[in-house]
C-alpha cells in the first residue's frame, strides 16, 4: 500500500511537472525582452498626457530618478505597453548598450514586478537617433514609459451595455393592417361640345354659342374632360412592426430609416462602436431584429479605433480594433458588437473609419457597397487612405445638428456613395458647388468649405 502511494505521488508529480513549467513560463523573462529589436526614432518628447507614466533614468545609468508616477497606475490590468527608451549616442565605442538595457529591465522588475507577470502587456524598445553629442544626449529622456489602455471605467461600460440590452430585450413584433392606397393616373381628354364659337370676340367672351358653323367661319368649341385610371395599388395587407422602449433615446431616426429601405444582399455594414455611439449601435441591433433578412449574407464589422491601444501607438492604416461578424445569426452579431465595445472605446476623438472599410473589402472582396454608420462629431483620422477604397461607401451619419462633418461628405463624394443624415438621403454630391443648398428635416443647409452648415435666417 505504501509502495502504491509513493508511486501514485510520483506519477502525479510527473503529470503536474510539465503543467507547472508551462504556467511559470507564461511570465515575461528579461532574456526574452533582450531579443526585441529596437525601433529608431528622433527624440522622445516628455509630454504630460493622460495614460502615460514616465519612469526616468539618467543617461548611461540603470538607476531610477523618480518612480512616483507608479502610484498613478490604477491597476496592472490597465497597462497596455511598456517602452524602454535610450539614445544611440555613446561616449566610447566599447560602451555596451545591451548590458545597460539588461540592468534597466532588472531594476524595473525590482520596483514594479507585476508587469513581468502579464503576457498580454506589449513591450517595445525605442532608440533615439537625433542626439549626436553628449550634451544633447544627456537632455534626452531615458528610462521607461508605461502606456495605459484607452478604456472607460468598467462601471460606465457595464451601465451602457445594460441599457442597450434592456432596450433590445423590450423589442416585440406586432402585425398591423396597412390600408390600401390607390395612386390615380389622370388623363385630360379634349371633346367637342357640338357648338361653335362666334367670330366676334366680345360675343365669344359673353359665352354666346351657335349650333351652326356659318359657312365654316366659326370654330368648333372643345372642352377638356379628366379621366382617371388606377396607376398603382399598395397596402391592403398585414405588415410586421417592431415596438421597443424608446424612453432612453431622444429619437430613433436611424432605426426608422434603416427598416424602411431595401438594402443590397452583398452590402457590408461597418459600424463605429466607440463611446458616443451606444444609442445608434442599439438601433442597429433593433434593425436586425425587425429585418432578419438583412442578416442573410452576414457581413457586419464593428470598429473601436484600436482595442484600447494608447493614442501614441496608433498608426494610420494599422490602428486595429476591427471585429468581424461573418454570420447570419443575430446572437453571433450581437456578441461581436459586445466584444468590440468592451475591447475599447476610442481614446482620441478621430477614428479609423477608412482602415475598417479597407479591411472589410479585404475580408469580403465581392461586397458591392459599404454602409458606414458613423459619429458626426468624430473626424476620420485616416482620410488619406480614401483613395484606396474601390467600392461605393454610403454613410449613415449620427448625432448631426448644425454641421455635417466634411470627412463623411468627402467619403461619399469620392466613392460615389450616398449620405443618410437627419432622415434625408443625399446623392450625386459630386455635382455640389459652393453655395449649394439642401434641406435636412425641414432646415436649410449650405455647402461651403467642404461641409454642410445650417443656414440662419
Amino acid at each position: 500500500m505504501i509502495f502504491i502511494l509513493k508511486n501514485t505521488k510520483f506519477i502525479v508529480l510527473l503529470f503536474l511537472g510539465p503543467i507547472f513549467q508551462l504556467l511559470t513560463a507564461q511570465k515575461v523573462s528579461i532574456d526574452q525582452l533582450m531579443t526585441l529589436k529596437a525601433v529608431g526614432i528622433g527624440t522622445q518628447k516628455v509630454i504630460p498626457y493622460p495614460g502615460m507614466i514616465y519612469l526616468p533614468m539618467p543617461f548611461s545609468s540603470a538607476e531610477f530618478k523618480d518612480i512616483s508616477q507608479l502610484d498613478d497606475i490604477p491597476s496592472p490590468d490597465r497597462i497596455h505597453t511598456v517602452v524602454l527608451v535610450y539614445t544611440r549616442f555613446r561616449e566610447v565605442d566599447t560602451f555596451n548598450q545591451p548590458r545597460l538595457n539588461y540592468y534597466r529591465f532588472i531594476n524595473l522588475k525590482k520596483v514594479y514586478p507585476v508587469v513581468f507577470e502579464d503576457t498580454s502587456i506589449q513591450w517595445k524598445i525605442f532608440e533615439q537617433l537625433q542626439a549626436t553629442e553628449k550634451e544633447d544626449a544627456v537632455k534626452c529622456f531615458h528610462g521607461f514609459i508605461i502606456l495605459l489602455k484607452n478604456e472607460p471605467p468598467k462601471i460606465l461600460m457595464e451601465k451602457e451595455l445594460s441599457m442597450m440590452k434592456t432596450v433590445i430585450e423590450s423589442y416585440h413584433d406586432s402585425l398591423i393592417w396597412v390600408p390600401e392606397k390607390i395612386t390615380w393616373k389622370v388623363k385630360r381628354l379634349k371633346e367637342e361640345t357640338g357648338l361653335f364659337i362666334p367670330v366676334n370676340k366680345n360675343k365669344s367672351q359673353q359665352g354666346i354659342r351657335y349650333t351652326g358653323s356659318f359657312l365654316g367661319m366659326r370654330e368648333k368649341e372643345y372642352k377638356t374632360r379628366r379621366d382617371s385610371t388606377v396607376l398603382k395599388r399598395t397596402g391592403g395587407y398585414y405588415a410586421k412592426k417592431g415596438y421597443f422602449d424608446t424612453s432612453i433615446f431622444k429619437n430613433v431616426h436611424e432605426y426608422n430609416f434603416l427598416i424602411t429601405r431595401c438594402w443590397s444582399n452583398r452590402m457590408a455594414v461597418v459600424t463605429d462602436v466607440t463611446g458616443s455611439m451606444v444609442p445608434y449601435s442599439t438601433q442597429i441591433m433593433l434593425w436586425l431584429k425587425n429585418r432578419p433578412e438583412v442578416l442573410r449574407d452576414g457581413r457586419f464589422v464593428f470598429f473601436n479605433d484600436g482595442d484600447a491601444k494608447p493614442d501614441i501607438l496608433k498608426k494610420i492604416g494599422s490602428t486595429g480594433g476591427i471585429h468581424f461578424a461573418a454570420s447570419s445569426s443575430y446572437d453571433s452579431v450581437y456578441l461581436t458588437m459586445d466584444r468590440a465595445m468592451r475591447a475599447g472605446t476610442g481614446g482620441d476623438i478621430p477614428e479609423n473609419n477608412i482602415e475598417a472599410v479597407l479591411e472589410t473589402l479585404k475580408q469580403w472582396p465581392d461586397t458591392d457597397t459599404v454602409l458606414m454608420i458613423a459619429d458626426n462629431d468624430a473626424s476620420v483620422k485616416d482620410i488619406s487612405l480614401l483613395k484606396k477604397v474601390n467600392k461605393p461607401v454610403s454613410v449613415m451619419l449620427c448625432g448631426a445638428t448644425e454641421k455635417i462633418n466634411k470627412d463623411y461628405i468627402e467619403i461619399t463624394k469620392v466613392t460615389g456613395g450616398r449620405l443618410f443624415v437627419l432622415s434625408t438621403e443625399l446623392a450625386e454630391m459630386k455635382k455640389w458647388q459652393t453655395g449649394t443648398e439642401v434641406k435636412l428635416r425641414g432646415k436649410k443647409f449650405e455647402y461651403k468649405n467642404g461641409e454642410l452648415v445650417r443656414k440662419r435666417t
